[in-house]
C-alpha cells in the first residue's frame, strides 16, 4: 500500500509560487478576516501565517470582536476588498449570527476570493473557467491526484460528502477531468455497495473513522478529506486507516496527507489572484 503524503505536494507547490515571486520580485499578499477567538480559527491562521513565508507571501490580519455589528464587519470587509494592496481575501466562516454573510458575498470581488466561495467562482467551475477558484480543500484533492499521477479520465471516482465546501465542487472537478463520478450522502441507499465501485474513493463526511475496509474495492485509491479526533483525542480522519489500508493500493494518512495541501493551494490562489489583479 501507497501512502499518498502531502509533505511532497506542498513542496511542488511551494516551488512553483517561489519561483513566481522570485521572477516577479513581488509581494502578493493574503488578508485574513477573523471574527471572535476560535481556537481552530486561530490555529489555522497561525499555521497560515508561518507557511506563507516559505511561499514568498504576505499575510496580513484583522480582527473583531465576537460582538462587532455587521456593519463594523461590513466596513472592513470593504476596506479590504478595495485596498490595492491586498489580493486576496480569506474570511473565517461560520461567522456569528449578527454578521450578514450573504451581503459580505455579494460584494466579495472573484478575483480577491481565493477561498472560492461566491457564487460568481462557483459557476465558473460548472463553465471551466480557468481563472475561476475552486474551495481549496476541493483543489487540493485534484492536486494530491495530479501529483501521485492518478489517472482519473474514464475511471469511476465516488465522493462521499456533499458539502459546498468539498464534496459538490469536487465532483465538478472530476468531471472537468473526464471522471465519471458518483456523490454519495445521508440519504443514499446501499452507499458501501455504490463506493465499492469506485477507482478512487473520496471521504469528505467529517465523521471519525466513518469509512472502514467495507466501503473500499480490493486496489482503489483512497483520499481521506475529513480532520477529526477520535475517541482517544488523536487526530484521525474520516476513513479507518488501520482496515482500509488492507485493501486499498493508495491513502492518503491523516495527519499528514490533504491537510497541508490545503493550505499550500490557498498560497497558489493568491500568487494567481495577483496575476489577476496587475
Amino acid at each position: 500500500m501507497e501512502e499518498l503524503r502531502g509533505k511532497e505536494v506542498v513542496e511542488a507547490i511551494q516551488s512553483e509560487c517561489l519561483s513566481f515571486v522570485q521572477k516577479e520580485a513581488c509581494l502578493p499578499t493574503l488578508a485574513v478576516l477573523r471574527v471572535g477567538e476560535k481556537e481552530a480559527d486561530m490555529s489555522y491562521e497561525r499555521s497560515i501565517k508561518k507557511r506563507f513565508q516559505d511561499f514568498g507571501l504576505e499575510v496580513k490580519d484583522y480582527h473583531l470582536e465576537e460582538n462587532c455589528s455587521n456593519q463594523e464587519f461590513q466596513e472592513v470587509f470593504r476596506f479590504l476588498n478595495e485596498d490595492p494592496e491586498i489580493d486576496g481575501i480569506l474570511v473565517f466562516r461560520p461567522l456569528p449570527p449578527q454578521i450578514d454573510e450573504e451581503e459580505m458575498l455579494s460584494v466579495m470581488k472573484k478575483e480577491k476570493d481565493v477561498d472560492g466561495v461566491t457564487s460568481s467562482n462557483l459557476a465558473g467551475l460548472l463553465l471551466q473557467d480557468p481563472d475561476a477558484f475552486a474551495p481549496c480543500t476541493a483543489e487540493a484533492v485534484m492536486e494530491l491526484c495530479k501529483y501521485y499521477k492518478i489517472p482519473l479520465s474514464g475511471k469511476e471516482v465516488c465522493i462521499i460528502g456533499r458539502s459546498l465546501v468539498v464534496g459538490k465542487p469536487l465532483s465538478i472537478l472530476m468531471l472537468n477531468a473526464d471522471a465519471t463520478v458518483t456523490v454519495c450522502h445521508s440519504k443514499t441507499e446501499n452507499s458501501k455497495e455504490v463506493a465499492k465501485r469506485a477507482d478512487v474513493l473520496v471521504a469528505a463526511i467529517g465523521k471519525a473513522k466513518a469509512i472502514g475496509s467495507s466501503y473500499c474495492k480490493e486496489g482503489a485509491t483512497v483520499i481521506d478529506v475529513g480532520i477529526n479526533v477520535d475517541a482517544d483525542g488523536n487526530l484521525c480522519g474520516d476513513v479507518d486507516y488501520d482496515t482500509m489500508k488492507t485493501v486499498a493500493e493508495k491513502l492518503s494518512p491523516v495527519p499528514g496527507g490533504l491537510g497541508a495541501v490545503t493550505t499550500a493551494v490557498l498560497a497558489k490562489h493568491v500568487v494567481k489572484a495577483y496575476q489577476l489583479l496587475h
